[in-house]
C-alpha cells in the first residue's frame, strides 16, 4: 500500500514524537530520546523505499 508523501511524513513525525516521548519517560538524557525519535521517523519516512529494495539471490 503506497501512502501519499505528506501522509507518510506526518505519520513518521507522529511515530517519532511518540517514540521520543516514551524514551523521555524512561531516560531524560537528551541524546537518547532525540536519537530514538529521529531513527523511528526516518524508518517510517524511508520505509517504503527500503521495502522496494530487492536482495540479490
Amino acid at each position: 500500500m503506497r501512502l501519499n508523501p505528506i501522509t507518510r511524513f506526518l505519520l513518521g513525525l507522529g511515530c517519532g514524537a511518540l517514540a521520543a516521548g516514551i524514551t523521555y519517560l524512561i531516560t531524560t538524557t537528551p541524546p537518547w530520546w532525540w536519537l530514538v525519535g529521529l531513527v523511528v521517523a526516518l524508518l517510517v519516512w524511508f520505509g517504503d523505499l527500503l521495502l522496494d529494495l530487492e536482495l540479490p539471490s
